[in-house]
């Protein structure tokens, strides 16, 4: 059971991710040329797609240390313990887990690396995000 100290942490978050992803969906008919040429829209896009990883690993961390279970040492470690302590679907912790490698893409790729990570983010990975938010959601309501 979550203290009300906790809650108020996720739901911050949640909160926040929200914003993060309709501020999101203004870029969700981006193309390559306009990523490859616009610095503003691509840092944006960037920023946007680093600050929702980052609220999903914290969420996650506050759920995990929640659990009283040893925090994993990797991101993406921390996120699949939350498919095996069943807080949220197994295949769900795996896809979320990918979005630590987005994160390391965006700091470390080139271009044509990083457009890959962010296109199949915007198009695909956004879903998985609003499904986590609702499994949290459950979470937090117990």
């Amino acid at each position: 059971m979550l203290n009300e100290s906790d809650k108020l942490n996720i739901l911050k978050r949640i909160d926040f991710i929200q914003i993060e992803l309709n501020d999101l969906d203004e870029y969700k008919k981006l193309t390559y040329e306009v990523y490859n040429t616009d610095r503003i829209t691509r840092r944006n896009v960037e920023r946007i797609i680093e600050n929702i990883s980052n609220a999903l690993i914290d969420i996650s961390k506050i759920i995990i240390a929640n659990e009283n279970i040893h925090i994993p040492n990797s991101y993406r470690e921390i996120i699949l313990k939350l498919g095996e302590i069943e807080t949220i679907d197994e295949e769900l912790a795996k896809s979320i887990a990918e979005i630590d490698r987005l994160r390391n893409v965006l700091a470390h790729q080139y271009l044509d690396i990083k457009w890959s990570y962010v296109k199949t983010f915007i198009t695909d990975k956004i879903n998985d995000v609003y499904k986590f938010i609702d499994a949290v959601n459950k979470y937090v309501e117990m």
